[in-house]
């Protein structure tokens, strides 16, 4: 079996990519062929591990990279590393990643086409004055017209589902929706580290994370407990600026002596050493469709705070494996909690492993296997 998976960008830490690494691994442990397409060449050191575990890369042409509008880049450059890779790898099946599903125009139905959905592409785009809206309708028309060639849409949680199953269901059929939430590989948080006075911040460096509200809340309880703080991130170029800023105001607050660190594009190897090293973990996204450091850091004995919204209503079991808050102001108020009580907190974290073991990397590859299978004798 010849699968292809395709990806913008290889080289940046976050949930997506870290989903498509696993995925690869999985494939790659079954003796699937596996061929990344993508814009930019995995670069040891700046990627996760499956993205140099891989048997061929077809890259996007660089005239494709260098159109305007986001949709129409998109489009143009993936297209064209998927027709190189259909051209010399001759793959069985194409995994949409992270990119839209236009990009199957190029793919013709002999190939089974799997649409990985983050989140539907129409509430990704925004800026919708009349001149944009104008240059992208003949983009709309190759998106809805390959929805309808899709042999199957994958939903990384029950919250994405139902929203893409509302703005997609006139074009795909139920029965090709499926559910398979991302993966961990468990065997990387099974070692047992030193736990230290720490909290920690894993994720995308991004305004829409809540970071800032992250440190608020250990800024009103540090004078209590005395805990570190740990910001750890991938940070991508849309958003420099906004790094730039939590960089400085940072390092003000060094100054006042708080103990907290900021690392951005840090490995992964590390990332799950301060999850295994920490006692709290904090975010604050409304808006996360899935959310896989939650999970990482439950597998870790990390307890979480979240928040009580999207996708982390299916991962974090509130009040047993952490906290799901319903505004930022309770985030304290769960940190206090938890560093109250060592009792408390290592009830919460031994429990919080045992919920992880749902998200393993045996039980979602089994699934994720058993639907190419499905797929494959479907066609035939």
């Amino acid at each position: 079996m010849k699968v292809a998976v395709v990806i913008s960008n290889p080289n940046l830490y976050g949930g997506v990519n870290k989903f498509t690494s696993d995925l690869i691994n999985i494939f790659k442990s079954h003796n699937f062929k596996v061929a990344v397409c993508s814009w930019f060449k995995p670069i040891n050191g700046k990627c996760y591990d499956g993205f140099t575990n891989i048997d061929k890369v077809f890259l996007a042409s660089w005239f494709s990279k260098k159109i305007k509008g986001k949709l129409w880049k998109i489009l143009f450059a993936s297209c064209s590393a998927v027709k190189r890779c259909i051209k010399k790898f001759k793959p069985d099946v194409i995994i949409n990643a992270n990119v839209e599903p236009a990009i199957f125009r190029v793919v013709s139905d002999n190939i089974i086409k799997v649409q990985y959905c983050h989140f539907p592409t129409e509430l990704k785009v925004y800026k919708h004055d009349l001149i944009r809206l104008i240059y992208r309708i003949p983009y709309w028309y190759y998106h809805y017209k390959e929805l309808t060639r899709l042999n199957a849409v994958v939903c990384n949680s029950n919250y994405t589902f139902e929203i893409a199953r509302a703005i997609w269901g006139n074009y795909i059929s139920k029965k090709k929706f499926h559910v398979i939430y991302p993966m961990v590989d468990l065997t990387r948080f099974k070692r047992e580290l030193l736990r230290e006075n720490k909290i920690c911040y894993v994720g995308r460096i991004d305004i829409k994370k809540g970071i800032n509200h992250v440190i608020k809340a250990y800024l009103q309880i540090y004078n209590k407990f005395k805990p570190k703080l740990i910001i750890a991130g991938g940070v991508s170029e849309k958003n420099i600026s906004y790094y730039r800023y939590l960089k400085k105001k940072i390092e003000k607050l060094q100054m006042k002596n708080y103990p907290i660190e900021l690392k951005a594009n840090v490995p992964y190897k590390e990332i799950t050493e301060i999850l295994l090293t920490s006692k709290i973990m904090a975010s604050y996204n409304e808006g996360e469709h899935f959310g896989i450091v939650p999970v990482e850091s439950q597998a870790a004995g990390c307890v979480p705070i979240v928040a009580d919204s999207g996708g982390q209503k299916e991962t974090v079991l509130h009040f047993e494996t952490g906290f799901r808050a319903k505004s930022p102001k309770e985030i304290k108020k769960y940190m206090e909690y938890l560093l109250s009580s060592t009792d408390v907190w290592a009830a919460m974290s031994r429990k919080a492993k045992q919920w992880a073991e749902e998200f393993s990397t045996k039980k979602i590859g089994e699934k994720w296997i058993r639907l190419i299978e499905n797929l494959t004798i479907s066609k035939d």
